[in-house]
């Protein structure tokens, strides 16, 4: 077993981006916090599918060339080689859980 509280772990980025609670050989995951104007720039994962729970906020997901708005309490599974990023247009803080599971 292993625990941990995203507390104790540091931002990716200075004040914002992803917390990495876990970071296993066949998955990783944890939590991101991003600010207003904050963004996670359009990425592709060829080996690994991502799964993302919007916990507060509401920003775009975009996916494959598409701008979606979530809500909170959405959850979406991206697929290999599928290109995505999230962008807070919002005037709030934004809380999202990932999990990034390899796959191939």
């Amino acid at each position: 077993m292993k625990r941990i509280n995203e507390k104790n772990v540091p931002f990716k980025y200075e004040k914002s981006g992803p917390k990495y609670l876990f970071n296993e050989e066949k998955f990783s995951g944890g939590v991101a916090y991003l600010n207003p104007s904050d963004e996670i720039k359009e990425h592709v994962h060829v080996d690994e599918a991502e799964v993302f729970y919007f916990i507060k906020g509401t920003p775009q997901f975009l996916i494959n060339n598409e701008v979606i708005k979530v809500e909170e309490g959405d959850g979406i599974l991206v697929f290999p080689e599928e290109k995505h990023g999230i962008k807070n247009n919002t005037d709030e803080t934004i809380k999202i859980s990932f999990l990034k599971i390899k796959i191939k």
